[in-house]
């Protein structure tokens, strides 16, 4: 684009990066795109380079000499892309250029000034709130590095025109200084090193109902003007498939660009991640997909397995009332205290059964839930209605025999003028089991009702069926 005349020299770049992973070392610039604007805000020019299409592509050291001229002396903005301009300093430095400190700033950050009330600070919840056009709206793949340099462009406009009694951020206007001070060198310093290999395409990212709406979400619930950045570089790594468990370790590399220590970072990412798993219990949705998702998350951020289970478990009912009496009629209840299905289905994941989501719960599922939350059934031996006879206290007209058993009482005798009732008596069977004082020694599960699902009162929690 040809310079308009009517505006002033450059003073800042609005740059937007394509990189192929999070590990600086190891990543490689695909796209690039500069827009530059005076310090009014009004866009001087615009250039922007794809360096490997699939066909036919630039090698970085073609256009090195026209980045030279685009970024020199220029204060570099980003809206949080601090990963990709390192990625850009160790490719050039692969190819000997020997470049400064750059000046850089994020306008993520700079939406904590001049838009603090946004919950969401995405590009484009910025420029939604700023006024600012965004051609895609930031939904790949209708977006490109262009577009979004332009919005991020528009929108350092619009912080460097702000009005309506909003102070000017100090850090906006001393970025330009700091830039202009440390020039880039005329061309590369020493021979440039053999050329890496491109890697090959990523697989598919590890997110599927947890991408978009449900990680901004998280980010906003734990988020400050600190680790508001670093946050968003990983739900943008995990949504588009660069961070995943293998190549997780590359976040050691991004900590640094966010001035946090190790123990911050990880202290950060558990919290995003309590917030994700929240959301979930709190919107029912941690059927088996969802569990499996935030497992993979977890293993990505370092978080244990057992932050996905212990809040489903705290999120269980530990009392219910019973729902049906002891010959199987059911209760009627109070209205205090009643298991909802989305409790029951709480209940069945945190104990180890296989629920899919959004489905009427089985009724297995159900009674089970029923006999673990039901009156513990005293199994406490008893004696029998027929024990009670045999062994009861003789009458006062009885002298019991000492050590003799007074044996089996005369029946009585008929009324008069009644017709004798015949006597049935059973056939004797054979007893396989050994002889033994069956009025003395009891089973104590006589009369005791066995539950059909009584092996899963306790399954082993922490080991879901997956």
């Amino acid at each position: 684009m040809a310079r308009d005349e009517r505006v002033g020299k450059p003073a800042y770049a609005a740059v937007s990066t394509r990189i192929t992973g999070i590990r600086v070392a190891r990543a490689r610039l695909r796209e690039i795109a500069v827009v530059r604007v005076d310090e009014r805000g009004a866009v001087v020019d615009e250039w922007s380079a794809v360096l490997h299409p699939d066909g036919a592509w630039i090698a970085l050291a073609d256009v090195a000499s026209t980045l030279r001229e685009r970024l020199s002396q220029m204060a570099i903005v980003t809206h949080n892309g601090r990963l990709g301009i390192e990625v850009l300093r160790a490719e050039l430095a692969h190819l000997g250029w020997q470049l400064p400190a750059f000046a850089q700033l994020t306008t993520i950050d700079a939406s904590y000034h001049y838009l603090p009330a946004l919950v969401h600070r995405r590009l484009s919840d910025c420029c939604t709130a700023a006024g600012v056009p965004f051609e895609g709206g930031g939904v790949p793949p209708n977006t490109s590095p262009v577009n979004e340099a332009r919005a991020t462009a528009g929108l350092l406009s619009r912080f460097l025109q702000s009005g309506n009694g909003v102070r000017d951020l100090p850090e906006l206007l001393q970025v330009t200084l700091r830039a202009w001070v440390y020039p880039w060198p005329d061309g590369p310093s020493r021979m440039a090193e053999p050329p890496r290999p491109w890697p090959g395409r990523r697989g598919p990212g590890i997110l599927t109902t947890l991408a978009g709406q449900p990680l901004a979400d998280a980010i906003a619930a734990v988020a400050d003007v600190h680790t508001h950045g670093y946050l968003a570089l990983i739900a943008e790594t995990l949504h588009d498939g660069r961070l995943t468990p293998e190549t997780s370790g590359g976040l050691a590399d991004a900590e640094p660009l966010y001035r946090l220590t190790p123990e911050a970072a990880a202290d950060i990412r558990r919290k995003f991640f309590d917030a994700l798993v929240r959301q979930a219990i709190a919107a029912d949705r941690y059927h088996l997909e969802v569990r499996q998702e935030l497992w993979r998350v977890a293993d990505t951020l370092g978080c244990p397995r057992d932050a996905v289970i212990e809040p489903i478990v705290e999120a269980t009912p530990v009392e219910f009332p019973k729902l049906d009496d002891d010959t199987g009629a059911k209760k009627p209840t109070d209205g205090r205290s009643v298991a909802t299905p989305a409790q029951m289905r709480a209940w069945a994941i945190a104990n180890g059964f296989d629920v899919e989501g959004y489905i009427r719960l089985p009724w297995s599922i159900v009674r089970a839930f029923e006999e673990a939350h039901a009156e513990p059934v005293d199994r406490t031996p008893r004696p029998t209605a027929a024990y009670d006879q045999r062994h009861a206290s003789p009458s006062a007209h009885e002298e019991p025999r000492a050590g003799l058993d007074p044996g089996p009482r005369p029946a009585p005798r008929p009324a008069p003028g009644a017709v004798p009732r015949p006597i049935l008596r059973p056939n004797p069977r054979p007893d396989p089991r050994p002889a033994r004082r069956r009025d003395l020694e009891l089973d104590p599960d006589d009369g005791v009702p066995q539950l059909e699902f009584d092996r899963l009162e306790t399954p082993p929690i922490g080991n879901p069926v997956v």
